[in-house]
């Protein structure tokens, strides 16, 4: 077999007549190629670096490196990367993007990588590094260790104090109160282990966190939100038993819990929205309210509340027991049950209980209950005039007697009412996913049919049916 060589002499006299065309017309050039190709050109002349700097800012892509890649595996998750040629490519990739990006301004770097613990000093080292490159938003993951025992234990102290967005996944966090990141405004950390007293490290280093959220983690049994956070989300953790918040600036709060807690609201002067879920076992008790809502701060004005009303052992207690909402404006119940919501709520205590309520949701999930029960109809609900509210929706609404029974009382009762939507779609306010019957809707002779039942019942005349 025979290979030709061909060699061509270049003209070093030759005058560069392309890097004379215009700055535009060089920016599109850059535009079309790859990211790497459009790097190599930064070692023609300053200028060229230059343009590709200002390019990149123009249209910054997101640079993810994953060691998936490496066996040609782009989306299952594996157990371990076993190619240590690979791995050595991988890192030789990691050290090029530093050359290539030293000085400039980077949006965002991803890297998901199960080998970091076989490399800890060459990866410090690059995490360190990272500060010549002025990264926005860093997503690490160390995603092939599943299990608490074998989580990566990665330290904060090794990353760029000029962070503005973090996302830490699958490794045990360490902090420490030497490390500032006074740039840092968004903070998510996902299947993640926290020890005690390490979040509390964490907010205190952080000057102008403004959102803080914690997926599928461990806890420690006591957790105290404190610093410039404006909006927690903490979803299906485990572990925590007590959460104190002692947040000044705190507005929103989200939870989702996976057993008992207890919410202390110490100080949280600017708290205006509550949205909590807790997730038990069937046949457990597992009412949300009473502990869950002590010192709930008179300020706050929406209240979102996801539980279990379906009980074998103990009475359903009236959720407006708890006085302290008094002052609530915006109301969403999100009850998950196979009973008729009046058989549930009595509804004249539910309305006045709350005599500022100006909206009312409710988002009911039906699930069919595996054993047949029980359960004494409460009687009628008693007329009682509301003058403040205004709007009532109700998602998963299916037109059955006891559920228009319940639309017929608010039509009646509710002094200035403006509207009543009503839809069979379910909501998933605490869950990623979109529930199945998200986009479910009535045939055209059902709405008929609800809306001639429901005509003439109501008490103000601004108000309006909708139904969807």
């Amino acid at each position: 077999m025979y290979i030709n060589f061909y060699i061509f002499e270049v003209d070093d006299t030759e005058e560069d007549y392309l890097s004379k065309l215009p700055d535009d017309v060089l920016r599109s050039i850059l535009g079309n190629l790859t990211v790497r190709d459009a790097a190599r050109t930064t070692t023609l002349s300053t200028r060229w670096k230059y343009l590709f700097a200002s390019t990149q800012l123009q249209q910054q892509p997101t640079f993810r490196f994953k060691c998936t890649n490496m066996s040609g595996d782009r989306h299952l998750a594996h157990s371990h990367c076993s190619y240590n040629q690979e791995k050595d490519k991988f890192m030789n990739g990691l050290y090029q993007f530093l050359r290539h990006y030293s000085g400039r301004t980077v949006d965002s770097i991803e890297l998901r990588c199960c080998f970091v613990r076989e490399f800890p000093s060459a990866f410090t080292h690059w995490f360190q590094s990272l500060s010549r490159i002025s990264v926005q938003s860093l997503y690490l993951s160390f995603e092939c260790f599943h299990y608490t025992s074998r989580k990566f234990k990665f330290s904060l102290e090794a990353l760029s104090q000029s962070l503005e967005h973090l996302i830490l996944s699958s490794c045990v966090v360490l902090s420490s109160p030497s490390v500032r990141f006074n740039s840092l405004t968004t903070l998510v950390l996902r299947s993640v282990v926290l020890t005690s007293g390490r979040l509390e490290v964490i907010l205190s280093s952080c000057s102008n966190l403004k959102k803080l959220t914690i997926d599928i983690s461990e806890l420690p049994s006591k957790l105290q939100l404190t610093g410039t956070v404006i909006d927690v989300v903490i979803m299906e953790c485990v572990g925590v038993k007590e959460i104190d918040l002692h947040a000044a600036c705190l507005r929103t709060l989200v939870c989702k819990i996976n057993n008992d807690v207890t919410f202390f609201f110490s100080f949280v002067p600017m708290l205006e929205n509550v949205m909590v879920s807790r997730c038990f076992q069937l046949f457990k008790y597992s009412y949300i309210f009473g502990d869950h809502a002590r010192d709930l701060p008179n300020q706050v004005k929406s209240l979102t509340l996801q539980f279990f009303a379906d009980q074998d052992y103990l009475p359903i207690a009236n959720p407006t027991e708890m006085k302290t909402f008094r002052k609530l404006t915006n109301l969403r119940l999100i009850p998950v049950t196979s009973h008729g919501i009046l058989q549930i709520f009595e509804l004249s205590r539910l309305l006045g209980d709350f005599p500022l309520l100006q909206s009312l949701t409710f988002a009911v999930f039906k699930v069919v209950s595996v054993m047949e029960r029980t359960r004494s109809r409460r009687p009628p609900p008693s007329l009682k005039g509301h003058n403040r509210l205004k709007e009532v929706i109700y998602y998963g609404f299916d037109g059955s007697g006891i559920e228009m029974e319940f639309v017929v009382y608010i039509l009646k009762c509710a002094i200035v009412l403006e509207q009543v939507f009503l839809s069979p779609r379910v909501l998933s306010y605490f869950s990623c996913g979109p529930h199945p019957k998200a986009n479910a809707s009535f045939s055209e002779e059902k709405r008929n049919s609800i809306q001639q039942k429901l005509h003439g019942q109501a008490l103000s005349s601004k108000a309006r049916v909708v139904i969807e």
